[in-house]
């Protein structure tokens, strides 16, 4: 592919938890970001929004102008998959939840809406669709309507965690379709996203989806696994690079997978940490622009490498 195909156009957006580390980061940032998506909303058994945004978050981004696309999730409730689908199968409880994202937006000026159901039960695959067409009928063209879904490479409608998303048919009724294209690892060792997975996410994406509707979802994190086994510890950028310093590690860049990663003892256990740095920041946003897609969404702030701030200022429009 060469530079007079691709958009170098394309929308950076950054997730945001609201954290002390976070809100720092925002402060710095803000004016380098087109949308801003916080984790801020989440979703009751009534179709009610638990409110969860952070007043200080608020003034920054208004300070600079930076429109906000809250995130309404299904986190607040510890039985995720029963509460989302109670909600979805009832038509009740789905035109109440929608009512309560109209209003919110309406009352906090919000660009629009990012939908985050996740554990969603696959059988409830038609209700996914049903409830984003009943959306987007309610809030276009007056308000954004996005969703982020699971990173696939086919379509399996039995799969257990991304069964339940038909990408052909949510992007009939989405404006922008978030592609989390990360966490290819995470019960076991690997890259958090190498740049082969990546790639065949967006092939198989773009057979469904218009492009210019695609965001592409970016890891700026990475893992921190005991080699016995267990889940990962998440690390930011800087987290990972004094745990090498720390245990004296050699920081490898992996050039077949585009990560970075290293090794180290501790407490006579071996560790095995990849993550993602600004090269492999840089090596998945040329992907992104070369395929022509909508932006980025990236996981999440604070936790990246500061350079990718100059790789996005260079490469991007």
């Amino acid at each position: 592919m060469n530079d007079f195909n691709c958009n170098k156009f394309l929308e950076n957006n950054w997730y945001y938890v609201s954290t002390a580390q976070t809100l720092k980061a925002l402060e710095i940032y803000a004016r380098d970001i087109d949308f801003l998506i916080p984790f801020w909303y989440g979703i009751t058994d009534k179709g009610t929004l638990v409110d969860q945004s952070q007043f200080e978050a608020l003034l920054i981004a208004r300070r600079n102008k930076l429109p906000i696309i809250p995130i309404v999730h299904n986190f607040s409730n510890p039985k995720m998959a029963g509460l989302i689908h109670e909600v979805l199968t009832s038509p009740n409880i789905r035109q109440k939840l929608i009512f309560s994202i109209e209003t919110l937006l309406l009352t906090q000026n919000y660009a629009g809406v990012n939908i985050d159901f996740e554990f969603v039960p696959p059988e409830d695959r038609y209700y996914v669709n049903t409830f984003m067409e009943e959306l987007y009928h309610r809030l276009s063209p007056g308000f954004r309507v996005t969703i982020s879904v699971p990173a696939q490479v086919e379509d399996n409608p039995h799969h257990p965690f991304s069964g339940a998303f038909d990408y052909n048919t949510i992007s009939r009724f989405s404006d922008e379709l978030y592609i989390l294209a990360y966490d290819e690892h995470f019960s076991t060792p690997g890259p958090v996203a190498s740049i082969g997975f990546v790639r065949r996410v967006v092939d198989y994406a773009i057979t469904k989806i218009p492009r210019h509707k695609i965001k592409l979802g970016m890891a700026v994190y990475g893992y921190d696994w005991v080699e016995t086994g267990g889940m990962p510890r998440t690390l930011s950028f800087q987290s990972a690079v004094n745990l090498a310093r720390k245990y004296g590690a050699t920081i490898t860049y992996d050039d077949e997978v585009q990560e970075s990663t290293f090794t180290y003892i501790a407490d006579g256990v071996r560790h095995i940490v990849w993550f993602e740095d600004s090269r492999s920041f840089s090596a998945k946003l040329d992907l992104a622009i070369c395929y022509n897609l909508g932006g980025i969404g990236v996981w999440r702030l604070g936790l990246e490498d500061p350079e990718v701030w100059g790789v996005i200022r260079k490469k991007l429009v």
